[in-house]
């Protein structure tokens, strides 16, 4: 959400402009973002909005429970409506290969490393496939969490072969961002990605600060240098809602015309 849904053309029902309350939700947003308002700074009453957006109190109230529910503002009774640290929330471009180290410098939120540890093992068959390595290959497993604001954003798993770095590399190399450690090391080219879903078990739900069962959005990379082969493979379990995922979408170019003979 992030335009204010003003320039919408909505009809007259009983003395209010008939919007909905996914368009006031959105408008209630572009207010905040106007206003430049931020984590704990209070939302006009519903009365106020009512009056701003021309709609009834019920459609304002309807507007305000779906940013609740998304973990944007803070209710209770009897007190102001409040925005959460949420509401800003960082934008994550999967067009850019980058450290999040440098992403919350550039949109002003901090970004944490906690739990850092390193598994050095056989790679397993699954592992073997996606880094096409033999199966009795040694690999790292460095699993580490990401922070946002000092809440968990996610728990990220590298499995790096032996091929890329030695354990004993990655012990002393890796600071706080597998990304960096790669680029500085050598040419980072580019990543295929995917994007799923899944619920969380007992551990991930622990280490990320969600009950077991809840959802989380796993996006998984190859990293890959110059050679045809993934420098390592990532696994990023993140907790929905804590980070917006964007992907620009081109319409594809438009097929030459068949040519005519004469």
């Amino acid at each position: 959400m992030s335009s204010s849904g003003r320039d919408a053309g909505p009809h007259r029902r009983g003395g209010h402009t008939s919007r909905l309350p996914p368009e006031i939700a959105r408008a209630i947003v572009g207010l905040a973002e106007e206003r430049s308002l931020g984590r704990g700074d209070a939302l006009p009453s519903e009365p106020d909005l009512a009056r701003l957006f021309d709609v009834g109190r019920t459609t304002v109230r309807e507007a305000l429970v779906i940013l609740e529910n998304d973990g944007w503002i803070e209710r209770s009774q009897g007190t102001r409506t409040t925005l959460t640290s949420l509401f800003h929330r960082p934008l994550l471009g999967l067009e850019v290969l980058e450290p999040l180290e440098e992403l919350a410098a550039r949109q002003g939120w901090t970004c944490g490393t906690a739990s850092v540890s390193f598994d050095v093992g056989a790679a397993t068959p699954q592992e073997a496939g996606r880094l096409r390595v033999k199966a009795d290959t040694t690999v790292t497993r460095l699993s580490r969490v990401k922070t946002i604001d000092d809440e968990p954003l996610a728990l990220m798993r590298s499995v790096v072969p032996e091929r890329t770095a030695s354990p004993d590399e990655l012990r002393s190399g890796f600071r706080d961002s597998i990304t960096r450690l790669m680029a500085t090391t050598r040419p980072l080219r580019f990543a295929e990605s995917e994007i799923g879903a899944e619920p969380c078990d007992a551990h991930l739900a622990s280490m990320l600060g969600l009950t077991s069962g809840a959802p989380v959005v796993v996006l998984e990379e190859l990293f890959f240098s110059d050679a045809p082969d993934p420098l390592l493979w990532n696994t990023n379990w993140i907790v929905p809602g804590r980070i917006r995922l964007e992907m620009l979408r081109r319409l594809p170019r438009p097929s030459p015309s068949p040519r005519t003979r004469t």
